[in-house]
């Protein structure tokens, strides 16, 4: 990993790095059993560390993978808490900041977090606000972007969405609501399947590589179908 000039970061337009927004893949979650691991080694089916509706942190089920590529160098914000907490994720990865003057928690692209803003922390399955210490742009080789039931997940112990590219959680979250259908309804099949045939498709489920056929769609749709005060825009500082 090296540090790149920070400007250059938030003017870059290609492709990889905001088509899709993404962690480093070595940040870490913690699963149902309590064990921590890489998010690369993630697969669909695992229950992750996320939080709700209501700010409570939950375990939920990471249902696809938006983006996987463990290959390729894209470009993150890095952002570092008071406590030593550390995200990476794209520029146009939603993230909840608090926001103590107006007591609400609200979901900001991540390269408009900055220095003294509050991100919430996992402490002993609590949700604490943590003042932001640090906001830099590093390169990072492999990203993994995990979409779970409740389309958050804590990374590295800090709260994220599983979204981006778009300025509203709820609205991302919703455009997501088919295929958490049939993926519910797929499981309840899936479960009377024999334990050979469930490890054969967790198998392949684990090798995604690139982004997701119904992600992809989505990326392709959003230009169309919302105001342009809806989408990122890497220009707009």
């Amino acid at each position: 990993m090296e540090n790149i000039n920070l400007v250059h970061l938030f003017v870059d337009s290609t492709q990889a790095s905001h088509s899709s927004g993404c962690f480093a893949s070595d940040g870490i979650v913690q699963i149902e059993s309590g064990e921590m691991i890489l998010l690369k080694d993630l697969q669909v089916g695992d229950r992750v560390l996320s939080i709700n509706s209501d700010g409570a942190t939950v375990f939920s089920d990471v249902i696809m993978f938006l983006d996987r590529e463990l290959n390729q160098t894209r470009e993150f914000v890095q952002i570092k808490t008071d406590s030593g907490a550390e995200l990476r994720v794209t520029p146009a990865h939603l993230v909840p900041v608090w926001k103590p003057q107006q007591h609400e928690t609200k979901y900001l692209y991540a390269d408009q977090v900055e220095e003294n803003d509050f991100l919430l922390v996992n402490v002993n399955n609590n949700l604490e606000p943590q003042r932001v210490t640090e906001v830099r742009a590093v390169l990072a080789r492999g990203f993994i972007a995990p979409l779970t039931s409740e389309g958050t997940v804590v990374v590295n112990s800090i709260a994220a969405s599983c979204y981006a590219l778009v300025n509203s959680q709820s609205l991302a979250h919703i455009s997501f609501m088919p295929f958490r259908t049939v993926k519910t309804l797929s499981n309840w099949f899936s479960s009377s399947e024999p334990p050979t045939q469930q490890l054969v498709r967790r198998t392949t489920n684990s090798q995604q590589n690139g982004i997701h056929w119904y992600a992809k769609a989505l990326y392709t749709l959003k230009d169309y179908v919302l105001p342009g005060n809806y989408l990122y825009n890497s220009l707009r500082k």
